[in-house]
């Protein structure tokens, strides 16, 4: 693992086969080290994949949606592989309507489906792409999924998939959305 200044900015590589790059995007209170983020890169690294972590977080006073679209410009621009997947928590999915443009595969959880760019942006993909949400968040878009993307949808969950009160529940929920983000890149390969 090394870091890499993407000018501004800071991410991690954790470089495995150059040629397949996982990008792994934060949400705006969700870190790359939380559960999900976390895991998902573990799923990409088990299978053989470099990863490229965006390690910060929209600072205050910045227009988080700005940021991100910028953040993950310059993340895609280092990671630079021949096949490349992005994997981003919520705030991430800002950048949709980039990653649809720049014609990459993509694992989106709990994107704000409730943005009419992003819901666009997601049915205009051209890549495979896995939409991983719960209609429990009002951020899922009540009932408003894209059409095209593989959607893994799990009742009864918060905007961080998990099982309020019950940990054994969540960890069960982070297992099951683990093994269909390793699945996803499988078929990428």
């Amino acid at each position: 693992m090394r870091p890499i200044d993407l000018g501004p900015g800071e991410a991690l590589l954790h470089e495995g086969d150059p040629g397949r790059c996982a990008v792994v995007l934060p949400g705006i209170a969700y870190f790359s080290q939380a559960p999900l983020l976390w895991f998902a890169r573990e799923a990409a690294q088990a299978r053989g994949w470099s990863v490229l972590e965006l390690t910060e977080r929209a600072p205050r006073g910045e227009e988080p949606f700005a940021w991100m679209r910028d953040r993950a410009a310059r993340s895609l621009d280092a990671a630079d592989a021949e096949t490349m997947a992005v994997i981003g928590k919520s705030l991430a999915s800002a950048a949709a309507p980039l990653v649809a443009e720049r014609g990459l595969a993509a694992v989106w959880l709990t994107p704000l489906l409730n943005r009419a760019e992003v819901r666009e942006a997601l049915e205009g993909a051209t890549r495979p792409a896995l939409l991983v949400g719960s209609p429990a968040d009002p951020a899922w878009g009540h009932g408003r999924v894209p059409t095209g993307p593989d959607v893994l949808e799990l009742e009864g969950l918060d905007h961080s998939l998990q099982v309020e009160g019950n940990p054994h529940a969540s960890l069960h929920v982070l297992r099951a959305v683990t093994e269909r983000i390793g699945k996803f890149l499988e078929r990428l390969d």
